[in-house]
């Protein structure tokens, strides 16, 4: 009877020790739900690098366009073109074309004038003149090429001049010789007179000459 008290108890014991330690724990809540993931991001815009152009690249491409222009105009405008151009004072850009139209035209001395043009952008020393630096020089060196290759066709045809001038006079001198023989042989041939017949003679006709008949051979008896 005592043992299975005693056994009850501690029964008991057991099973109110673990319900007690519960009731005494937190409550514990549900876990909430993780937040939504946050809206994907838009792609960055693209981005194109476009240099921006040198003023040299500017300057290349306006005397581009100018030369083409110059190209399709009849030669014979070229001249108003350089009037319209005045001396080329306005700004870099009218010299810079007015030097171009002279060395279109190059005549009398418009090559000499456009290098002087040439030679005032190069000497300047404008920041603005620097852009014009690069096709200054080219077009100074072409000029002095062209100038240098025209003097030497003048002096060619100069000596050709001259050569032709010397033969010609050659045969001036020859065709005044050959004159100066024909008048002598004419002079000569009016000197001796014409032999007169002598007279009582009577001048006989010439007979044609005969010629001898061959002779027939022979007869033998």
């Amino acid at each position: 009877m005592f043992l299975t008290e005693r056994f009850f108890q501690s029964l008991l014991a057991c099973v109110a020790v673990p319900l007690l330690c519960a009731g005494c724990a937190p409550m514990h809540t549900p876990p909430e739900a993780p937040p939504p993931p946050p809206p994907a991001l838009p792609p960055p815009p693209t981005v194109i690098y476009v240099p921006m152009p040198k003023q040299e690249d500017i300057a290349v491409q306006y005397l581009l366009a100018y030369q083409l222009t110059l190209s399709q105009m009849p030669p014979a405008e070229w001249p108003k073109e350089a009037a319209r151009l005045g001396d080329g004072s306005a700004s870099l850009e009218d010299t810079m074309k007015l030097a171009l139209v002279l060395g279109h035209t190059h005549a009398g001395g418009d090559l000499q004038r456009a290098q002087s043009l040439l030679d005032k952008v190069l000497a300047s020393t404008a920041p603005e003149a620097q852009a014009w630096h690069g096709m200054a020089r080219l077009l100074s060196t072409l000029f002095a090429e062209q100038r240098r290759y025209e003097e030497q066709i003048e002096r060619l045809q100069q000596q050709l001049r001259d050569t032709q001038r010397d033969n010609q006079r050659k045969l001036d001198q020859l065709n005044e010789k050959l004159e100066a023989l024909k008048s002598i042989e004419r002079s000569l041939n009016s000197r001796i007179p014409a032999l007169p017949p002598s007279p009582g003679v009577p001048v006989m006709p010439l007979a044609p000459a005969s010629h001898p008949q061959p002779k027939s051979p022979a007869r033998q008896p």
